[in-house]
């Protein structure tokens, strides 16, 4: 994130998944790491005990990331996606960038982005380019072999 306050962007569905992987964490997770952790500190030595470090280490890691995911959902701003013909947050995007070949994507916000899933951050190269653009329209999206030049086919 850039500064401070600044605001994060997130479909509906992004942030019921963060809500969720907040509660799982805060809830069982936690919990199941803390009886790791007690059952290692019963073990002796904690100097020489590996299983105690990793268990230390398991249980930092979770409370960093409840932390993390607690600032982004305060930050967050629910995007909904409007009856629009231009791409926005939560759009699904076609293009064509070599004859006949079609991608589609979905817009989400840069916390969402999983291009496992298709889905790509308004802030990204591809993103950035299609944002606010329509239906037959020609846009370059700068990769790492050069510009590409494509053509959105249907933005829903």
């Amino acid at each position: 994130m850039t500064g401070e306050n600044s605001q994060v962007l997130l479909t509906k569905e992004g942030y019921k998944k963060l809500q969720d992987e907040l509660n799982h964490r805060e809830g069982e997770l936690r919990k199941k790491l803390q009886e790791t952790l007690n059952q290692m500190r019963k073990q002796g030595d904690l100097r020489e005990n590996d299983g105690y470090s990793i268990a230390v280490e398991d249980f930092q890691n979770n409370e960093e990331r409840i932390t993390t995911l607690k600032e982004t959902l305060e930050k967050a701003q629910v995007v909904t996606k409007k009856k629009s013909t231009k791409v926005e947050i939560g759009s699904f995007v076609t293009i064509e960038c070599k004859k006949g070949v079609h991608t589609t994507y979905i817009i989400v916000g840069e916390h969402e982005a999983n291009p496992v899933e298709s889905k790509i951050s308004y802030k990204s190269p591809i993103g950035s380019s299609l944002m606010g653009k329509t239906k037959g329209s020609k846009i370059v999206i700068d990769t790492p072999s050069g510009k590409t030049e494509c053509t959105i086919i249907s933005v829903r």
